[in-house]
């Protein structure tokens, strides 16, 4: 039986959960680059982005027994590197001011339930947003953004052309790009890392 990379998650997940470090070194070599090249599309250095991608796969072995297999184990990645370049950021932000200034450090906080809460919200509105685009729109980035096929592999698979598989992607992926920079949920560049090939 054929299993989509989204299963194939699914199996790893679970036996994450459990405490497989087997199934956590598969995930950490599947993801690594990807998160990678996703801090860097976020701009930051080199030093910057190797150092997320620790500390994300730190934070999903230390919260495995909260995961969700259900869920896309992807777009819970991308809400916790979303959440570690923001607070790099800020904290960026106030050395800058706190040299400026002299202004006050903020305390510091364990923001593992905060990322969750991100995930879980971003979740939730992504998924009403994928459910509400035409049936085809669907279907072509479902198979593009979950079960991670190819254009060529969906023409294949829909007999259609390239073009219409980019034509669908394209609209669907304009489509879900308003309603969640409506929801104010997700930012821009977070949406492009999330339906990008990462």
């Amino acid at each position: 039986m054929f299993k989509t990379e989204r299963n194939i998650d699914k199996e790893k997940v679970i036996a994450l959960i459990s405490g497989s470090e087997e199934a956590f070194d598969h995930l950490f070599r599947k993801y690594s680059k990807k998160i990678y090249h996703v801090s860097r599309k976020m701009r930051l250095g080199h030093e910057d982005a190797e150092g997320v991608v620790q500390e994300v796969f730190i934070k999903v072995w230390n919260n495995r027994e909260r995961l969700d297999a259900k869920l896309s184990f992807n777009a819970y990645l991308i809400a916790i590197v979303r959440s570690i370049v923001i607070r790099q950021i800020q904290r960026k932000a106030k050395l800058t001011s706190y040299q400026a200034y002299q202004l006050p450090f903020l305390d510091e906080k364990d923001t593992a339930t905060e990322d969750y809460v991100i995930f879980s919200d971003m979740m939730d509105i992504s998924s009403k947003a994928v459910e509400s685009l035409p049936p085809r729109q669907k279907q072509v980035f479902m198979m593009k953004s979950f079960d991670h096929l190819s254009v060529d592999e969906i023409a294949e698979k829909l007999q259609v052309s390239r073009k219409t598989v980019k034509n669908q992607i394209f609209r669907a992926s304009k489509s879900l790009k308003e309603k969640l920079m409506e929801s104010e949920i997700i930012s821009l560049i977070g949406f492009m890392c999330l339906v990008s090939s990462i």
